[in-house]
């Protein structure tokens, strides 16, 4: 691409889109928008409404930088540092997942699930960005959170994201494994979301070049994917309040396995699917 200062915004566009889509991105003409209002700090209806702005050659040539790292294969969220998910939009980094569709359904199941509920206490588990146990919050304004993960750096971004949707005081953030920050609590708690690494081991390697850029701790599930389930079911009853809710992301594959061992732990579960017709989500509760 020309680093010609006189490069308009159109001009610009006109040589991007067409070398995006050489490269195989999906939706060129939306990228090269996006990272072009990225570097100029434009919505992207401004774009069009300042067609004939030159370019000067800084931003030129920070629109060819990130346009090099996109064609590499780096998450369009972690270029811009940011990820829409819900009504929301929520900062992102490498040290944390990007939220995906599937998750803003399972946010969705949740606040059917309790509707008519009284949700006093949730907790957030692997809560990377925040953008579970956040939206939660958001949706249900009466409820106090503790969101965990075992990452130092995920929590850091989870609480910037609280701070800028206004519900940093109804959130606790707690660095722990899985479960173990409430057991030690002795708390119970009225729900208990978790969207957690669900990836077998071996098909890590095999992912999209995107997905890889992505924390490997917020993937890889173990051997068959099931690995935080194990342990984190048979703790259920040890911080699930006697009505309490659990509900879990899960791999398209995984129904039948979470279901059986929830089963055995005593727990009733309904499965839902997503969008895609996909088992995504399962949402259980003490049996009778």
């Amino acid at each position: 691409m020309s680093t010609n200062s006189n490069l308009t915004i159109a001009a610009i566009l006109g040589k991007t889109v067409p070398y995006l889509a050489e490269k195989g991105l999906p939706n060129p003409r939306l990228e090269a928008d996006l990272m072009l209002g990225f570097v100029l700090d434009l919505p992207r209806v401004k774009l069009y409404s300042d067609w004939d702005r030159p370019l000067n050659p800084d931003e030129i040539q920070r629109y060819r930088e990130i346009i090099a790292k996109r064609v590499q294969g780096w998450p369009m969220a972690y270029l811009t540092g940011k990820k829409p998910f819900l009504s929301w939009d929520f900062v992102v980094n490498r040290a944390v997942l990007i939220p995906r569709p599937e998750t803003e359904e399972l946010v969705e199941a949740v606040v059917t699930a309790v509707k008519g509920r009284t949700v006093c206490w949730g907790a957030d588990i692997g809560t990377g960005s925040g953008a579970i146990g956040i939206a939660l919050a958001k949706a249900l304004p009466e409820s106090q959170w503790v969101a965990v993960d075992i990452s130092p750096e995920a929590l850091e971004v989870a609480q910037t994201n609280a701070a800028n949707l206004e519900v940093a005081e109804r959130i606790r953030f707690v660095q722990g494994d899985l479960l173990q920050p409430l057991l030690d609590s002795g708390q119970r708690f009225d729900l208990i979301v978790s969207n957690p690494p669900y990836i077998p081991s071996s098909e890590i390697a095999g992912l999209q070049p995107e997905v890889r850029k992505e924390p490997v701790l917020a993937l890889d599930g173990g051997p068959d994917g099931l690995d935080p389930y194990r342990r984190m079911i048979p703790q259920l009853d040890q911080v699930l309040a006697p009505e309490g809710i659990v509900a879990f992301e899960h791999g398209a594959d995984q129904r039948e396995p979470l279901t059986e061992l929830l089963n055995t732990a005593g727990y009733a579960s309904t499965a839902l699917q997503d969008l895609a017709g996909l088992d995504r989500i399962i949402i259980a509760h003490k049996s009778e």
